[in-house]
């Protein structure tokens, strides 16, 4: 990997990893819900003046149902169960429960493929579970009494993330549209 890519990794990993810190810090003041709308309408302000100065345009008239199941499972929904995790989980926990996405995204699109996964990917997978496990270790967090319902909510949030794995493929009225037209759009 050459250390501009490297660089890139730690800086991507760094505003990720971040976004746990400030939602533990915001939802203490203005709630998971005001958290989350805020942060979704300030990312949708600020890829509407990229799309702008881009010339990208969105055709939301045709594609508005796609968009909206795509942002809902890769965006609102997931923020919005973090962020009502961190009411009672550590950045540190929530960001390391986040680590399961990829495992969650592997089963679903196994199971929505209906693709056998080899022993290599098991073992892959179970891997992943055992790191996160170790990861996770003990947390204080852990004996606050809502600590269980929210370590659920991270991992629902995680499964969305999941499930939007599968999403970004289009349906086939759907091909026509660049993918980098709908990332440009939806990453908040």
């Amino acid at each position: 990997m050459s250390p501009a890519s490297l660089i890139r990794l730690f800086s991507l990993a760094a505003i990720w990893g971040s976004s746990f810190i400030f939602m533990r810090i915001g939802v203490p003041v203005l709630g998971p819900w005001w958290l989350i709308e805020i942060r979704v309408a300030l990312a949708a302000v600020f890829l509407a003046i990229v799309g702008r100065l881009l010339h990208k345009r969105l055709d939301l008239k045709t594609h508005w149902r796609h968009f909206l199941v795509l942002s809902f499972f890769n965006s609102a929904l997931p923020f919005l169960l973090f962020a009502y995790a961190s009411q009672t989980l550590s950045a540190s926990l929530s960001s390391v429960l986040n680590a399961t996405a990829p495992i969650w995204g592997a089963v679903i699109t196994a199971a929505w493929t209906r693709t056998a996964l080899s022993l290599k990917t098991v073992f892959g997978l179970a891997l992943g579970v055992v790191g996160v496990g170790i990861l996770v270790g003990f947390d204080p967090s852990m004996l606050q009494a809502d600590a269980m319902l929210a370590v659920a909510a991270a991992l629902a949030a995680s499964f969305s993330y999941g499930i939007a794995t599968i999403t970004p493929r289009p349906p086939k009225r759907l091909s026509h549209l660049p993918m980098r037209k709908a990332v440009c759009w939806l990453l908040p």
